[in-house]
């Protein structure tokens, strides 16, 4: 299903871009035995009351795969083992232009807690085959990805 996986060592790091764009990173957490994602209901935040993945803004200096790893820990308390690039989603939000690069997840070690009740009402599994219909745009378009690995591994949602 995926084409490669990045070194956590070797991914260059887009600091310079942050001026211009807002940089987030998501996490795919796949359960493949019961066909599920980890979708959390948002709070307090962008887009309240929609459900999203783990994932968040990059930090001034971080590497994507290193934001992508922290936001999954800072929120999930998931260690993430491996991580692979799934593709990119453009969304146009309140802030301006955000820019999610998608990483999928399926070796990670820890117990899934809830870290951020501020933000997050809870993490739960959901089927794909029961999805609920209000996702946070990027992060749907992001599943998209995922699921099709025929598309272009970019979503310009403009």
């Amino acid at each position: 299903m995926y084409k490669f996986a990045l070194n956590l060592t070797r991914l260059p790091r887009y600091t310079h871009l942050m001026s211009d764009q807002l940089i987030g990173a998501a996490v795919i957490i796949f359960n493949a035995t019961q066909r599920a994602i980890l979708l959390g209901k948002r709070k307090n935040s962008y887009f309240a009351g929609t459900y999203g993945l783990p994932g968040g803004r990059v930090e001034p200096n971080e590497s994507l795969i290193d934001g992508a790893a922290r936001e999954l820990r800072e929120e999930t308390g998931l260690e993430a083992q491996k991580l692979v690039y799934v593709g990119t989603v453009r969304e146009k939000q309140e802030a301006g232009s955000f820019i999610h690069f998608i990483f999928s997840c399926d070796q990670y070690s820890g117990q899934l807690q809830l870290m951020e009740p501020d933000k997050c009402e809870g993490w739960e599994w959901v089927s794909v085959d029961t999805l609920p219909d209000n996702v946070l745009p990027g992060h749907e378009a992001g599943l998209e990805l995922y699921f099709d690995p025929d598309k272009p591994r970019l979503s310009d949602l403009l």
